[in-house]
């Protein structure tokens, strides 16, 4: 009740403020890029400036991306999304989308042409490069059992194709589309189009603001403005927005459009998509999260939807195997160079200093870009491939490694001969090695860059198809303290160990 005036106000903001915030996207050409001019120009821009144009407005543009956009939208920094955004049951829950929906497609998936890919089907069980947040992602995941390697943006989905990281890249159709019709990728072909969905503006809320925008909508659809714009971008003919424009152009015996406001408000039944407004009941649900989710607003979707619970726990998995492998492969890398230093070798010891400085001093994340992308880029070429689990694990273990190794070698020149010499260096190096562990144990978050399953990873895909960024991002918190407390519990444990020796 609280939240009432707040939503029926956002029409008066927004009119006292004389500009539309809209998100759109600048990595989708042709529907939200930007030109040879850094202008933000396409299809959506298109319709976002028509919204503006209905509410007598100007227009200010805002980039989003597939993983931040809904982010965007409940946090209140956007108006109205006009970003390729999928309508679905799960989103509804969400954000108002705007109805009916302004544009629709299906997704199919880019492939090399000698690939044994002919058909949907045969993608079963196949690993398919996506962007993270894309409609498609769970849709293949959950009814062909597709492995989706998802990436941040498209330019790192394209990168991991073309290095063959994966069978395909799953993606928007038009997208796909636009990309071959640019030449830029000979020798390669495309899928039929499968899981044709309408695309929606969206509001945060079912006001004022979204009664304006529907009719805004329908209107595009009778007077043929869409069907332009489609026209004027190039894009080829969409099922979607071909039979819509048809369904909302109809006229009753009295001439009046059958597509209208009823009584109460709403449109008739059979000019909806009845798929995405009949009631859905999910199974298999915790009761408690629930009703936390609908009395208070808290959307523990990990705990409650099967598919997001199983994507959680495997990314828990991953990031503790993460951890436990550049613990001990930190640990082993230490060893070995403090052991190449102290024997120092004529050629071999300056060699070592420098590359232990070149890892201590690089980023981590730019380590692993360069691994991934620039040695597994080569490796490609050859017809092998690089796996992105062992990529982060190398990486971060040579990272915290070179720093345990300056550390080992430090204490050993500090040890004197004796008895228990090795003990003695273990326990001086020991706080700097326990630190340089945990840090890295922290920094695995960063193997979600390349598409590593971890925590991060799973995280922001929930966040991005639900979200519900701060419960999620609360959530992920708790499991780094609980897997960071773990692992110095196991270094108290040797600690105390070499103490009692």
């Amino acid at each position: 009740m609280a939240s009432g005036p707040a939503r029926a106000d956002r029409l008066d903001e927004i009119r006292q403020r004389g500009e539309l915030i809209a998100g759109v996207k600048v990595d989708y050409e042709p529907f939200g890029y930007r030109d040879a001019a850094g202008t933000t120009v396409g299809f959506d821009v298109d319709v976002a400036a028509g919204l503006a144009e209905t509410l007598g407005v100007a227009l200010h543009l805002v980039p989003v991306t597939s993983s931040n956009r809904l982010q965007k939208l409940t946090a209140g920094d956007v108006d109205v999304l006009v970003a390729t955004l999928g309508d679905t049951v799960d989103r509804r829950r969400l954000v108002r989308m705007i109805e009916p929906g302004y544009y629709g497609g299906g997704a199919s998936v880019l492939v090399p042409a000698g690939s044994p890919i002919h058909g949907w089907m045969e993608t079963r069980g196949q690993t398919l490069c996506a962007v993270q947040g894309a409609l498609w992602n769970r849709l293949a995941a959950t009814r062909l059992l597709v492995d989706i390697r998802a990436f941040g943006n498209t330019r790192d989905a394209e990168l991991a194709l073309r290095d063959g990281r994966c069978a395909g890249w799953l993606y928007d159709e038009a997208a796909l589309q636009h990309q071959m019709a640019s030449g830029a990728w000979p020798g390669y072909r495309l899928l039929p189009a499968d899981f044709v969905a309408p695309w929606a503006v969206a509001v945060a809320a079912d006001d004022r603001l979204a009664g304006l925008f529907d009719e805004a909508v329908a209107g595009w659809l009778r007077d043929g403005r869409l069907l332009a714009l489609e026209a004027k971008w190039r894009l080829p003919p969409s099922a979607y927005l071909g039979e819509a424009s048809a369904r909302w152009s109809a006229r009753d015996d009295d001439g009046q459009w059958h597509c209208r406001r009823q009584a109460d408000g709403k449109w008739p039944t059979d000019c909806r998509e009845l798929n995405l407004i009949q009631a859905q009941e999910l199974s298999g649900l915790v009761g408690l999260a629930l009703a936390l989710r609908d009395d208070f607003g808290i959307d523990l979707t990990a705990f409650y939807d099967a598919y997001n619970r199983g994507q959680f726990a495997w990314g828990l998995l991953v990031t503790i195997g993460l951890a436990l492998a550049v613990v001990i492969g930190s640990v082993l890398v230490g060893i070995a160079g403090a052991g190449l230093i102290r024997r120092r070798l004529a050629v071999v010891t300056p060699l070592v200093h420098l590359a232990l400085a070149l890892m201590r001093m690089t980023p981590p994340l730019l380590q692993l870009y360069l691994v991934f992308f620039g040695i597994g880029g080569l490796l490609a070429a050859q017809g092998l491939s690089l796996n992105a689990f062992l990529a982060a694990a190398g990486v971060l273990s040579f990272y915290a490694g070179a720093a345990n190794a300056v550390a080992l070698a430090e204490a050993a020149d500090t040890v004197g001969p004796g008895a228990g010499r090795l003990r003695r260096v273990a326990r001086l190096a020991f706080p700097a090695v326990m630190g340089s562990c945990v840090n890295v144990v922290k920094a695995t978050a960063m193997a979600s860059a390349i598409a590593v399953p971890e925590l991060v990873h799973v995280s922001t895909s929930i966040v991005a198809d639900y979200g519900n960024g701060p419960v999620m991002m609360n959530i992920l918190l708790l499991a780094y303290i609980a897997i960071v407390l773990a692992v110095v519990h196991g270094f108290t444990l040797v600690e105390r160990r070499l103490q009692r020796r």
